[in-house]
This record gives C-alpha cells, sequence and structure tokens, in this order.
C-alpha cells in the first residue's frame, strides 16, 4: 500500500500552504497558472468557433451537433489533464528549491506516456463519477432526472413544477459526498502520475484508497471551502456594488479597464490555491515530499 491516513486537522494545513504557495517562486506559482488558464481558455474559444460552425451547417439538436459537443469537451478535458499534471510537477519543483519556471506547466506534453496516463484517468474518473451519481441519485430520487430536465425547458415545457421531487436533499447530499470524494481520488491519483510514475490503475487505487482513509480530513476541507464561498460570495456582491457606482462616475469603460485584469488575478490565484491543496493532500497522504520514495501505509502523522 502506498496511501497513509493523516488528522483530521490536515486539511487545515493543506490550504495555509496552498495560501502561501507563491511566496517562494511566484513566477513559477502565478505564472504557470496563468499559462494554464490562457491555454484552456484559447482552446475552449477555438472549439467553440469549431462547434458553432458544426452547429450552422447541422440540424439543430441532431446527431452531428451533439457529437461536435461530446468532441470539445473531450478536447478541453485532455488538455486540463496534461496541463495539471505539468503544474504539480512545478509546484513539487518550487517546494524542493528547484530551478523551474511558468513554462514548466506545459512539460507532460512533452512525455506521451505520461500525458497518455493523465488524460486516460481524468476521462476514466469522470466516467466513473457520473455513472456513480447515475446510479445512487436514480435509485434515491428517480424523479430528479424528469424534475431536471423540465426546469432547463422553462415555459416551454409547460407549467413549470412547483415542488422538489422526493428525494431531492438526500441526492444533493450525495452528490456532494462523491463530489469531495472524487477531488480527494483526483488529487492522489494526479500525484501519482505526475510524480511517482504510476499507472492509471494504479494512481485510481490509490486514490480511492487514499480517499476512504482521510474522509476526516476531506470532510473538514469541504467545510472550508463552503465558507471560503460564502466569504467570497459577500466580497464579489460587495465588489459588484462599488463597480456599479464606479461606472457611474467615472463611465463604464474604465471600471471594465480595472475589473476584467482584477477578476483574471482573482482566477489565477483561486486556481493556485485550488492546485496547491491538491499537491499538498498527495504529498501528505500518498508521497513523500516529492521525491517517489515509497511510504509506509502504518504512519499517521502529517509529515512536513
Amino acid at each position: 500500500m502506498t496511501t497513509r491516513a493523516v488528522g483530521a486537522t490536515a486539511s487545515i494545513d493543506w490550504l495555509r500552504r496552498a495560501l502561501n504557495l507563491g511566496r517562494d517562486n511566484p513566477k513559477a506559482i502565478f505564472g504557470g497558472a496563468l499559462l494554464l488558464l490562457a491555454a484552456i481558455i484559447a482552446l475552449a474559444m477555438g472549439m467553440v468557433v469549431v462547434l458553432v460552425a458544426v452547429g450552422l451547417a447541422a440540424k439543430p439538436g441532431g446527431l452531428v451537433a451533439s457529437g461536435a459537443s461530446m468532441l470539445v469537451g473531450l478536447v478541453v478535458t485532455t488538455l486540463m489533464a496534461v496541463l495539471i499534471a505539468g503544474y504539480l510537477r512545478l509546484v513539487d519543483a518550487v517546494e524542493h528549491g528547484r530551478a523551474v519556471g511558468p513554462a514548466a506547466v506545459f512539460s507532460v506534453l512533452g512525455e506521451p506516456p505520461v500525458a497518455a496516463r493523465a488524460v486516460t484517468f481524468m476521462v476514466v474518473l469522470m466516467l466513473a463519477q457520473n455513472l456513480l451519481l447515475a446510479a445512487l441519485v436514480g435509485l434515491l430520487a428517480p424523479d430528479i432526472g424528469s424534475w431536471y430536465l423540465h426546469t432547463l425547458q422553462g415555459p416551454a415545457g409547460g407549467t413549470p413544477p412547483t415542488a422538489l421531487p422526493d428525494g431531492f436533499s438526500l441526492a444533493m447530499l450525495v452528490m456532494w459526498v462523491v463530489g469531495l470524494l472524487v477531488y480527494g481520488v483526483q488529487a492522489i491519483g494526479f500525484g501519482q502520475i505526475a510524480l511517482r510514475g504510476r499507472s492509471v490503475g494504479e494512481a485510481l487505487a490509490d486514490g480511492v484508497r487514499g480517499s476512504l482513509r482521510n474522509l476526516p480530513a476531506l470532510l473538514l476541507l469541504f467545510v472550508l471551502a463552503v465558507l471560503a464561498a460564502v466569504v467570497l460570495a459577500i466580497v464579489l456582491v460587495l465588489a459588484m456594488l462599488v463597480a456599479g457606482l464606479l461606472a457611474k462616475l467615472l463611465g463604464g469603460w474604465v471600471v471594465a479597464v480595472i475589473a476584467v485584469p482584477l477578476y483574471l488575478a482573482f482566477v489565477v490565484a483561486l486556481m493556485v490555491v485550488m492546485f496547491g491543496v491538491m499537491y499538498y493532500a498527495w504529498r501528505d497522504i500518498s508521497g513523500d515530499g516529492g521525491n517517489g520514495l515509497a511510504v509506509s501505509a502504518r504512519e499517521d502523522r502529517i509529515e512536513l
């Protein structure tokens, strides 16, 4: 076994370290996150253009348009998987004081076997998550699917539903729990593939085992994420109010010039924290400072 249990409060330490991640090499950490975001946005925009072109040539809702839409999602997912592995390597290099630049986020693109494992891992994990959710939600709340589709259709679908379907609350709880476990599996699995050369099957097994052994830490991480989301929501509402006031005083274009860079900086910082938590979770649960050495399965302490 290559995983170990850590204390429930380990997630507080993961978050604290992630918030301080850019201290030693901000150029690499924040520059790498910016490159990752730019690459995803550029690819997504390019694929949307392709999708629109296909949609114009095909019948609305036709098989060709649906296939093109799935292809867009698959291509973006593929790039995202490769860049996640590359960014975890970048973080590991910074943590160990090795010279590294922002472009290291693309390092896995030059290693086809590692890239293929990262992509396969991501796709398998997404399929497993969707199948598990479909099975559990269908069992606990069989009416939620038709309710959701009816809600999406809006007025065109007739009278909107006035009540939530039976089992809705339990289904939402299941979604949160599954999402939490998938995040843990993703963090550990990507770390195993990018930093320890594990196979897809081994990474999945390590991820599932490590997540189940560390449910208390993941649950606390979920609570911290919810609290952070509430605080961020309040800050965003206040920022929008201030932006509206400034738009009246200075003009909308001035606010846009200021707001767009600030928003991008916020998204980049959020990405750094998210991937930083992934790295530290992997390191404490299944790594050993990122040096690729095996970790005792009986060790319960967090290794600093």
